[in-house]
C-alpha cells in the first residue's frame, strides 16, 4: 500500500520533477560556464602577474567562506529575485577551485619544456596555447568539476529568491513538514551531483592518460576552446532568461502554508476572469523579499497582513491599539502614498501571531494569557522563525511589552515548530492563529492580555501600474472579499499542514466548493 502512494506522489509530481531538474542544471551550468570565463584567465594572469596572487585567491577565497544565504540576501537589492542573483551568487563560489587549478596547473609546467619551446621561438602566445594550456588542462579540469558539485548543493537554496530549481520540492517539504517533498528535492540533488562529478571526472582522466603525444595535445586544446565556446553560448542566453512575456501578471506568495494557499487562490482567480497568463513565484521568503521584487517590478500581487505591513515594511510602532478596519485603512493611504502599492478588499479574517502551548502543558502551570508564562520563564525553551526574533512583534516586543525572556530560544523553520513542540524539545511556539495543526494536535493559543499584536486582516496588494494596466484584476478578485473566516482558513490550513494535501489542491478544492471557478 504504501509502495502504491510512492508512485502515485512521484507520479503527480513527475512533470515537475523534471521541470525543476531542467532549472538545476540551468542555473549549474549557466555559473559554471561564466566562472569558467572569469575563472581561467584570471588563474593566467596571475601566473604572468604573481604580486597579485594573493589578493586575487584571498579574495575567492573570502567570497566562498560566506554563508550562500547571507550572500542571496545581499544580492537581492542589486539584482532582485530570480535567476539573476542566484547565477551571481553561484558564479562567486565557483571562481576559487577554477583559479587556483589553472594557477597550479600552470605552475607545474616543467621547466625544461618551458625552455625548448622558447629556443623554438615560440611566442609567449603560443607558449601558453601550445605549450602550457594542454599540460595544464587536466588540473583545471578538476577545478571545473569541484566547482560545478559545489554549485549543484548551493543551487537548492536559491529557490529561498525564486530562483526555482530542486530547491523549491525542500522548501516547500520544510513549510509543509512534508518529508516525500524534501526528498524529492534532496535526492535528485544529490543523484545529479554524482551524475556531474561522475562525467566530469571520467573526462579529466580521458585527458590525463597521455600527455607527451602531439596528437594527445591538439585533444585538449580542443577540448579547453569547446568549454570556452560552450560557457559564451550559455551566457548569451542570460538576457533571455529574465525576460518577462507581454500579457503575463506575476503572483508571489511568502514561504508558509496559508500564503501559497491564497496566491493560489488569486492566481487562479485571475487565469479563470481575465485573459491573463499568471506566473507563479511562490515561497520567496520572508515579508522584505517580497516587498523588494514588487517596488522593482519583479512581482505584481501577492497576500499580506495589516500588521505585518504596519510594523516591519512601514517601520512603525504599534503603541495605540487600532480596530481592523482603522488599521488596513492606515496602512492601505501609507502604501498607495510611499510605494505607489494598492491594498484590494480584504480576505475577511485576522491571522494573529501567536504564543502556541500544548494544552496539557498550559492546564499543568495554569496557562491562559502570555503573562502567564513570565512567573515560569526560566523554565521554558521557545521556538521560533528568524524574523520573529527582530521584528517589532516578535522577542523584541514581548521583552519589552512582557518583560518576558526564555531560557533558551531555539530558531527553526515553522514546519518543523509544532513537531518540536509535540515532541517536548520546546515548551512554547510562536506561530500564527490561524494554523491547522492547533487544533490538530490539541493545542492552546495564548491570550495577548497586553495587545502587543495589532490585527493581521489579510488582502492581496497589487502594483498600481498593473492595475492600471489590467483593470480587470481588481474584478477577478472581487469575490473572495470577506469569503473567509477565522475558522475557513484554519480549515483549509489543516488540509495542508496535516492532511499533506498540496496548497494547489486545497485552494482549487475551496474555489470549486464556492463555485468562483469552473472545473
Amino acid at each position: 500500500m504504501m509502495q502504491t502512494s510512492l508512485i502515485t506522489f512521484l507520479s503527480e509530481h513527475q512533470q515537475q520533477l523534471w521541470y525543476k531538474l531542467w532549472q538545476q542544471l540551468y542555473l549549474v551550468g549557466l555559473s559554471t560556464a561564466a566562472a569558467i570565463i572569469i575563472g581561467i584567465p584570471l588563474g593566467i594572469w596571475v601566473t604572468r602577474s604573481p604580486r597579485f596572487k594573493p589578493s586575487i585567491l584571498g579574495t575567492a577565497g573570502i567570497l566562498q567562506t560566506i554563508p550562500s544565504l547571507a550572500l542571496l540576501a545581499f544580492l537581492l537589492p542589486l539584482f532582485g529575485i530570480g535567476v539573476k542573483p542566484a547565477l551571481v551568487a553561484l558564479t562567486l563560489y565557483a571562481l576559487l577551485p577554477i583559479i587556483r587549478n589553472t594557477l597550479t596547473g600552470l605552475e607545474g609546467v616543467p621547466e625544461n619544456l618551458l625552455e625548448a619551446a622558447r629556443g623554438l621561438g615560440f611566442t609567449l602566445k603560443q607558449r601558453l596555447w601550445l605549450v602550457e594550456m594542454p599540460l595544464a588542462l587536466p588540473n583545471i579540469i578538476a577545478g571545473i568539476r569541484t566547482s560545478a558539485v559545489i554549485g549543484v548543493g548551493i543551487a537548492t537554496l536559491a529557490a529561498f529568491i525564486g530562483a526555482g530549481g530542486l530547491g523549491d520540492f525542500i522548501n516547500q517539504g520544510l513549510a509543509m513538514n512534508n518529508t516525500r517533498l524534501i526528498l524529492l528535492g534532496a535526492v535528485p540533488a544529490a543523484l545529479l551531483a554524482l551524475v556531474i562529478d561522475f562525467g566530469i571526472g571520467r573526462v579529466e582522466k580521458m585527458i590525463a592518460k597521455q600527455r607527451n603525444s602531439q596528437q594527445q595535445r591538439a585533444f585538449k586544446r580542443k577540448v579547453f576552446l569547446s568549454l570556452v565556446i560552450a560557457a559564451l553560448c550559455l551566457i548569451v542566453v542570460i538576457p533571455y532568461c529574465s525576460t518577462r512575456e507581454k500579457g503575463t501578471v506575476t503572483v508571489a506568495s511568502k514561504n508558509f502554508v496559508e500564503s501559497m494557499i491564497l496566491a493560489e487562490m488569486m492566481a487562479e482567480m485571475i487565469e479563470q476572469h481575465t485573459a491573463l497568463n499568471v506566473k507563479r513565484k511562490f515561497n520567496l521568503g520572508s515579508t522584505q523579499i517580497n516587498q523588494a521584487a514588487m517596488l522593482r517590478g519583479e512581482v505584481d500581487v501577492y497576500p499580506e497582513y495589516t500588521g505585518t505591513a504596519y510594523l516591519i515594511v512601514l517601520g512603525r510602532q504599534y503603541k495605540t491599539p487600532y480596530t481592523s478596519s482603522q488599521l488596513y485603512n492606515l496602512v492601505k493611504q501609507a502604501y498607495q502614498k510611499q510605494f505607489n502599492l494598492t491594498w484590494l478588499p480584504p480576505f475577511g479574517y485576522d491571522n494573529s501571531q501567536a504564543l502556541i502551548v500544548q494544552q496539557a502543558f498550559a492546564k499543568r502551570h495554569g496557562l491562559n494569557t502570555i503573562s502567564d508564562l513570565v512567573p515560569i520563564e526560566q523554565q521554558l525553551t521557545l521556538g521560533a522563525a528568524s524574523e520573529f526574533m527582530q521584528r517589532q512583534d516578535g522577542m523584541p516586543g514581548l521583552k519589552r511589552v512582557y518583560d518576558l525572556h526564555f531560557k533558551d530560544i531555539r530558531e527553526m523553520d515553522l514546519g518543523l515548530m509544532f513537531n518540536a513542540l509535540k515532541e517536548g524539545r520546546v515548551q512554547v511556539i510562536a506561530g500564527f492563529s490561524t494554523d491547522g495543526r492547533i487544533l490538530a494536535y490539541g493545542l492552546r493559543v495564548l491570550n495577548d492580555n497586553k495587545h502587543l499584536f495589532p490585527p493581521y486582516d489579510a488582502a492581496p496588494v497589487i502594483r498600481q501600474a498593473t492595475l492600471d494596466k489590467y483593470p480587470k484584476i481588481a474584478q477577478s478578485l472581487r469575490p473572495l472579499a470577506g469569503l473567509i473566516d477565522n475558522r475557513t482558513i484554519q480549515a483549509l490550513n489543516y488540509q495542508v499542514d496535516v492532511k499533506q494535501h498540496s496548497p494547489q489542491q486545497v485552494a482549487h478544492g475551496f474555489l470549486l466548493a464556492n463555485k468562483l471557478i469552473k472545473k
